[in-house]
């Protein structure tokens, strides 16, 4: 079967973005992905099971409206970033633009994400977080002096921050200042020994290190240490998905059969995959600033699809606080739904009948406390 395929190109203030969404019928995936000046920015996909036993025709129908669906999705999530990052510019709300900015980073829209970090840590200059993201937008971008120096200012504030250390000693592995980053890693990890991604970290700036001492060479045997810190990341839960299996997997072949450059180049990648996956889930963030900031209501279908999604979760994130949280974010914003819609719908019983004198009672009292309910839920949100 012949492959489905879309190309948008897409105007948004002064940045000129092209989406390409197409299927891959043999691996049974549609993928959308975004370029800028030719330059790959991020991408998409989804998945797709198509009967054996359906017609020609209702096949490609049937990849056309997924593929088509993806491209319009992807198209008008950009859309609406660019929308809101607009909104929020003259608003001194530093979790909004923190939030606004993961999902930038998370799409690789760099400059709109360092924007977004650099209001916040203006906004709040206590936030870590920020100072977290926003180096490693300068990793992503491999300015890492700059991250250095970012990943340092957040330290002034929390000297003993776990993943500002562990982000920073590997800035500065990158910078191949090799004795800071084991200092760094070293201490960090004196304080928390279970810290598995810095023990791979400083296990290469080690192995880095007697290499730059010992002259040119083709082979090298790579310590034992940073294989056994790579198995011990494969067993963690938080890298169980296939990707990451996958990553762990090639890596290890590699540094048992590769040559040096081959080796190197893995562990680099490997590292760099590490430091820059974002930890925090997107989705929520999206739910969070669309309603807040996206210019329109959501609509129940929108806010049942979220709940799904962060419902999915839930036999990986139902120790974490932040879990239920969330969940009952979603649950009040559905209840203001379904509140503003009573309210439409006791106003058509008492216009169709004005007599009716149970629905203009109900509208009365609904009327009543719905200023104080929306009052509640912007103070949840806020």
């Amino acid at each position: 079967m012949k492959s489905i395929a879309f190309h948008s190109k897409l105007h948004l203030h002064t940045r000129e973005f092209h989406i390409h969404t197409g299927s891959i019928p043999e691996k049974q995936i549609v993928i959308s992905e975004i370029f800028e000046k030719g330059q790959y920015i991020s991408s998409r996909q989804l998945p797709f099971l198509i009967r054996e036993d359906d017609n020609t025709a209702n096949k490609i129908r049937y990849l056309k409206s997924i593929a088509s669906e993806l491209h319009q999705g992807m198209m008008e999530e950009l859309k609406m970033l660019f929308y809101i990052h607009k909104k929020l510019q003259p608003l001194k709300k530093y979790l909004a633009h923190y939030k606004l900015g993961s999902i930038f980073y998370s799409r690789n829209i760099l400059k709109e994400a360092i924007e977004n970090f650099e209001l916040a840590i203006k906004l709040n200059g206590e936030f870590v977080a920020s100072y977290i993201l926003l180096g490693k937008c300068y990793i992503k971008k491999e300015q890492y002096a700059k991250a250095v120096e970012i990943f340092e200012q957040g330290l002034k504030i929390k000297p003993n921050y776990p993943d500002l250390a562990n982000s920073m000693g590997v800035a500065l592995t990158f910078e191949k200042d090799y004795n800071r980053a084991a200092r760094v890693l070293q201490d960090i990890l004196h304080k928390k020994p279970d810290f598995h991604e810095a023990n791979f970290n400083l296990g290469i700036v080690l192995f880095l290190s007697t290499l730059e001492g010992s002259g040119k060479h083709d082979k090298a045997v790579v310590p034992s240490r940073v294989t056994r810190s790579i198995q011990s990341l494969n067993k963690l839960d938080r890298y169980k998905d296939s990707h990451w299996q996958e990553s762990f997997d090639q890596t290890i072949e590699r540094v048992s059969e590769g040559t040096l450059d081959e080796i190197l180049g893995d562990l680099a990648d490997l590292q760099f995959k590490l430091l820059t996956h974002l930890k925090i889930d997107i989705s929520t963030e999206s739910f969070y600033l669309k309603f807040m900031y996206g210019g329109r209501e959501l609509s129940f279908e929108e806010l049942d699809s979220y709940e799904r999604r962060i419902r999915g979760l839930e036999e990986k994130r139902q120790n974490f606080a932040d879990y239920w949280n969330e969940m009952g974010i979603i649950h009040i914003i559905q209840c203001r739904h379904l509140f503003l819609k009573s309210v439409e719908e006791f106003e058509k019983a008492v216009e169709l009948n004005t007599n009716y004198i149970e629905a203009s009672n109900n509208l009365e009292l609904i009327k009543n406390i719905k200023k104080g309910f929306l009052i509640l839920l912007r103070a949840i949100l806020k």
